[in-house]
Parts: C-alpha cells; sequence; structure tokens
C-alpha cells in the first residue's frame, strides 16, 4: 500500500472526524452499494515509487522477497522488525503505523509539524521517536485519537478500517501528481469534481456497509480501492475491515 500511494488532483479541506464518536452504518450510505457486477478501481493512473524499472535493491530481509518491501525498506519507510527480518505476518500496532505515515509522508513532501505535544496521555512510555510521530500525524489531521480523543491507545493494532482511514487522511495533504486523482470523503455532488467516495462510486466490498463499520471508514475504503491502493482485484469481494492490518498488507 504504502509503495503505490496516489498523488491527489487538489487540495481537500477535510474535516477528521473521531471514529469513536462516527456512527457505525445500520444501512448503506445514500445510493451506495456494492456493483451488481465485479468492478475495475476506478482510476487508472498508477504512479508508483518503485517501478521495475528503477532496479530497486533487496531490503536483505530474510523471511520475505516482497518488491513492495524492498521498495519502502529503500525509501526508508520501514526499518525492519529486526535487521535481517520484516515479520510480514505481523500485526501493526498503532505506534508502528504512526512511524510508517510520517516516514511516508517525508517522502512524499509533506511537511510535518514540530512533534510537539498534542496532550495524548497514554504515550509517555514510548520513545521519544514515536512520540514525535504520534504528535505529528495529530498535527496533520490523520488522527485524532481513540476515546474521548485523549489517548491515542499506541500498542492497540491497527485494523483494516483504521488503515484506511490514515492513508485516505494522508493523502489530504499530499500534492499532486501526473494525472493523479482526487479522493474526498464528503458528499460531492458533482463528478466533475472528481471526488472518489460512496455516493458517486462503485465497490465490489460486501462485508462494509453494515457492522461496525463507521461512515468515514466505509467511505476511506472505497476510495483506496478506487485509487488502486488496496490492490485489490476486481473479483475480490471482502474487505475484513474488523481484521487486524498485517505488516505485508501495509
Amino acid at each position: 500500500m504504502l509503495s503505490h500511494l496516489k498523488r491527489r488532483m487538489g487540495v481537500i479541506a477535510a474535516i477528521a472526524v473521531l471514529a469513536a464518536l462516527t456512527p457505525a452504518l445500520s444501512t448503506s450510505v445514500a445510493s451506495a452499494a456494492p456493483a451488481t457486477t465485479a468492478t475495475a478501481a476506478a482510476d487508472v493512473t498508477y504512479l508508483e515509487t518503485c517501478p521495475a524499472s528503477a532496479s530497486i535493491p533487496s531490503a536483505g530481509f530474510t523471511d520475505t522477497t516482497s518488491t513492495a518491501v524492498d521498495c519502502i525498506k529503500y525509501y526508508g519507510i520501514t526499518q525492519g522488525a529486526t535487521a535481517t527480518t520484516y515479520e510480514p505476518a505481523g500485526s501493526v500496532p498503532r505506534w508502528q503505523m504512526a512511524l510508517f505515515l510520517t516516514r511516508a509522508a517525508t517522502e512524499m513532501g509533506v511537511t510535518l509539524g514540530d512533534g510537539s505535544n498534542q496532550d495524548f496521555t497514554d504515550i509517555s512510555g514510548e520513545s521519544d521517536a514515536i512520540q514525535t510521530a504520534i504528535n505529528q500525524i495529530k498535527q496533520l489531521g490523520v488522527t485524532t485519537g481513540t476515546g474521548d480523543g485523549t489517548t491515542y491507545s499506541p500498542g492497540d493494532n491497527v485494523t483494516k478500517e483504521q488503515m484506511a482511514m490514515f492513508v485516505e487522511r494522508l493523502l489530504d495533504s499530499v500534492a499532486p501528481g501526473p494525472n493523479g486523482s482526487a479522493d474526498d470523503d464528503s458528499d460531492g455532488d458533482s463528478a466533475a469534481e472528481g471526488y472518489i467516495n460512496g455516493t458517486t462510486t462503485t465497490y465490489n466490498y460486501t462485508d462494509i456497509d453494515t457492522g461496525d463499520t463507521t461512515y468515514e471508514g466505509h467511505n476511506a475504503i472505497v476510495e483506496v480501492y478506487n485509487l488502486g491502493i488496496t490492490g485489490d482485484a476486481k473479483t475480490v469481494s471482502t474487505f475484513g475491515p474488523a481484521t487486524d492490518l498485517t505488516r505485508e498488507e501495509m
């Protein structure tokens, strides 16, 4: 995912909604429903950071040969679980996600804040680098915290729904690349505006309209699918929003 992040067309002023306070979807979003026939991602402009022609060197990890992992190691987005392993099947705790996102943001030209204290009450036991990263994604609007917003829950694992929201929020700060697509989790009323959201774009997932998926989470999942970030084929019909994200998937 991080090796295929796309740059958007236009700067979106988005309001970060605290997931814990966002109502779960008891019914589908207005006019939004899975496609009746398998539908490919809407955006066909793929701006890869590590195309095959770039000859990115191997990351040197003994437990994966993924070229995507090679890519994020090359850009410093990951340092590995150890010097020689990546642990692709491992979960991604929220403290680790903050590091992934801030390192990726830097490589994408995003100006990060100073990482000063953002009043999270549960991160003091983390390293200085982790605390700075968590505070920076709060400053950037990529996280609003957990619970009442005073905690970050650094040890909790990131779910796939949360991943979609983290990445979608980060894209709000990324400058556009050539032919890049806009993303916006608001209810855009004009296709000409280039919005990719649950009210204007089809999707194949049958498990994101019910249960505990939030409104923002639903739209973010649809957006990252249509931007090609998840890499799911059009025949993939489930997303697993409540499942823990793995390091390989990230």
